[in-house]
C-alpha cells in the first residue's frame, strides 16, 4: 500500500494559531479572518490545529470546529492540511474521518504521544488511519514534544503503508538530511523548522511549515520564494530575515504570535492557558522590530 499522491502540499503552510473569545472559546469568526488574511499573503497552504494551533489543548469538538471553520474560509483557494494526532489512534482515526468528510485536502498526525509504543506499534497506528480514509495522510514528527521520533528508517517504513509524506520537526538537521534521502519518489518532505528554512528547501525538502507564519507570512513567504529561485544573495538576506524573526520571538513564540497579530489589527485573543499573554510593550517592540524586517 502505497501512499497517495499529495502534489498540493509544496511552498509554504502555515502552522496556524487558534483564536480564543473573551471567554476562552473558539472564536470562529475571527479564526475565518486570520485564514483569509494568511491566503491574501500568498501562503501555499493551511495548517490547523498543529502544535502552535494548540490542538493537543483542543477537546475533541473544538477540533472539529476549528477544522470546519479553516476548510470553510480557505474556500478551496488553499489546501487545508487538518492535524488530527491524538494520544490514541481512534481518537485520531476519528478526527481525520471528520476533516475528510468537510473537505480537508490531506490529514496530519503527530505520532502518538505521552506513552512510548515503540517503533512498530507507531507504523500500524499510521497505517490504521491510510486505511481509515481516502485523503493523504501525513506523519507529524516533533519528537521533544511528543517524546517518539520518527527515524529515517522508520519513515521509510511508512511510505510502505499508505503514508504520504511528513512534517519533519526534530530541530535534527543531519536527520532531516537522511530522511530525504531515504524517502521514496513522490513521498512529501515538509520541514517544520524555519531556522534552517533556505537549506531545508536547497537540501530538497519540499517546503516548510511554519508557526511564525501566523504572525508574519510575508517574512516566511520571501524565505520560502527566495528558496525556490537561483539568486544565491536573496535567498540568503531572506533566511537571515527570517533567523531574525523567529529571535525575536523565541522566549515565548505563541503567546508572541497573538499579541503581534493583535498589533496587526487581527484580535486573536490570547493563548489558552497555561500559555500567558505577552506584555504589551513587548509587543510592540517585536512588532516594530519586524516591520523593519520587511513585515508589511
Amino acid at each position: 500500500m502505497t501512499g497517495r499522491s499529495a502534489p498540493n502540499v509544496r511552498g509554504l503552510f502555515t502552522a496556524l494559531i487558534t483564536p480564543f473569545d473573551s471567554k476562552g472559546r473558539v472564536d470562529e469568526g475571527q479564526l475565518a479572518r486570520l485564514v483569509k488574511f494568511q491566503v491574501s499573503k500568498g501562503v501555499d497552504g493551511i495548517y490547523p490545529c498543529g502544535s502552535t494551533g494548540l490542538g493537543p489543548m483542543l477537546n475533541t469538538d473544538e477540533r472539529k470546529q476549528v477544522a470546519e471553520t479553516v476548510i470553510d474560509a480557505a474556500g478551496g483557494k488553499v489546501p487545508v492540511v487538518v492535524q488530527v494526532g491524538s494520544a490514541d489512534t481512534a481518537s485520531t482515526v476519528k478526527l481525520a474521518k471528520h476533516a475528510e468528510a468537510h473537505g480537508a485536502y490531506a490529514v496530519a498526525s503527530l505520532t502518538p504521544y505521552y506513552y512510548k509504543p515503540g517503533e512498530s506499534a507507531t507504523i500500524k497506528h499510521f497505517q490504521a488511519l491510510s486505511e481509515a480514509v481516502d485523503v493523504p495522510v501525513f506523519a507529524y514528527n516533533i519528537p521533544h514534544l511528543t517524546g517518539n521520533n520518527l527515524t529515517p528508517s522508520a519513515v521509510a517504513e511508512l511510505s510502505k503503508v499508505g503514508v504520504s509524506g511528513i512534517k519533519e520537526s526534530s530541530r535534527d538537521f543531519l536527520q532531516l538530511l537522511d530522511l530525504i534521502s531515504a524517502a521514496p519518489d513522490g513521498f512529501v518532505v515538509m520541514n517544520g523548522v524555519e531556522e534552517y528554512g533556505l537549506f531545508a528547501l536547497l537540501s530538497g525538502a519540499d517546503g516548510l511549515v511554519s508557526g511564525g507564519a501566523s504572525a508574519f507570512p510575508e517574512i516566511m513567504e520571501n524565505l520560502v520564494s527566495a528558496g525556490e529561485k537561483a539568486d544565491r544573495a536573496a535567498a540568503l538576506s531572506a533566511q537571515k530575515r527570517a533567523q531574525q524573526a523567529k529571535a525575536l520571538v523565541r522566549s515565548s513564540p505563541i503567546p508572541y504570535y497573538y499579541a503581534i497579530l493583535k498589533a496587526r489589527g487581527i484580535d486573536c485573543g490570547d493563548p489558552r492557558p497555561p500559555f500567558q499573554p505577552v506584555g504589551k510593550a513587548d509587543a510592540a517592540k517585536a512588532h516594530s522590530a519586524l516591520r523593519r524586517l520587511g513585515m508589511g
